[in-house]
């Protein structure tokens, strides 16, 4: 299955929080071993705010590119929580999909969508056509009347126009999957996080408190893999010295190895050998005949 992330943001105002987000996304990537585009600056317009259509370029460029697996968009104010998602898993059973998108919480109209984050299927033709509506609407769009919106709030946004395209021709909403916004559409989603704007109005702030997520979520991954690589060498130890797997006990001698390093291996040694178990074995084994048990 093929799948590339997109994200984008204008050169000045968001560029900092992308960096910040694009991490995540990068490193899902490469764990995953699913493609990355991301692009600054303005693909048509004249004000930052207008790197909000950039998204709908970037998929019409795709599909005149050939491409026809996943794409999945994601706004700078964006990123992977889960690094472990199993995205494959998830998309095995919505093929027949043309896109999926998640419900702002609270509407009753299932494509009353948050934009923040989408899923498109080049490979579904509705997928396609999706794309292609969408920018047939902002390109509809004059310069002059361009040149008039300062604002992603302002009413002829990508959002809405999105929503216009699925509210007025059934044929390219019916094979939508329309996802709870828990997923990936949410501050707390479980796979993908976005810190909307309605949280905090500040953009400074809103950034400060992405870039120490984003921290967050490199150290703890980082902190369970060290974790899993002491656990697996006091096992090792363990079965050399006591000829047993370790018990829940051990668990001091992986956080030793976790505050001390490799260089902890020594003190730990000699702890298991200096251990009751370990003497009384070595006893036990003398007094054999064989000089084994």
């Amino acid at each position: 299955m093929e799948l590339v992330i997109l994200q984008t943001s204008d050169a000045f105002r968001y560029s900092r929080m992308l960096r910040a987000t694009s991490q995540t996304a990068i490193a899902y990537c490469e764990r995953h071993g699913f493609a990355y585009e991301s692009f600054i600056g303005i693909k048509r317009g004249f004000r930052g705010a207008h790197a909000a259509f950039n998204r709908i370029m970037m998929l019409d460029e795709l599909v005149d590119r050939g491409y026809r697996g996943w794409a999945l968009h994601m706004d700078a104010d964006a990123y992977v929580y889960d690094l472990d998602f199993d995205l494959r898993a998830y998309l095995a059973d919505k093929q027949d999909r043309s896109a999926i998108m998640a419900t702002i919480p609270g509407e009753h109209v299932p494509w009353h969508i948050n934009s923040g984050v989408l899923f498109f299927n080049l490979g579904h033709p509705q997928g396609i056509a999706l794309i292609r509506d969408w920018k047939r609407r902002f390109m509809a769009i004059s310069d002059a009347r361009l040149r008039e919106l300062t604002s992603v709030w302002d009413g002829e946004n990508d959002q809405i126009m999105l929503y216009k395209s699925l509210d007025r021709n059934e044929a390219l909403r019916e094979p939508v999957f329309f996802e709870d916004a828990s997923l990936f559409n949410d501050c707390e989603g479980r796979f993908i996080r976005q810190y909307l704007n309605s949280l905090e109005g500040d953009l400074a702030r809103r950034t400060e408190a992405i870039e120490a997520a984003v921290i967050d979520i490199f150290r703890n991954a980082s902190g369970a893999s060290a974790s899993a690589a002491e656990e697996k060498l006091v096992g090792e130890l363990y079965r050399a010295i006591l000829r047993r797997n370790p018990d829940p006990g051990s668990r001091g001698y992986v956080d030793l190895l976790l505050a001390k390093g490799t260089g902890a291996v020594p003190e730990i040694v000699r702890s298991l050998i200096d251990s009751p178990e370990y003497q009384g074995r070595l006893a036990t084994e003398a007094a054999s005949p064989t000089g084994r048990t």
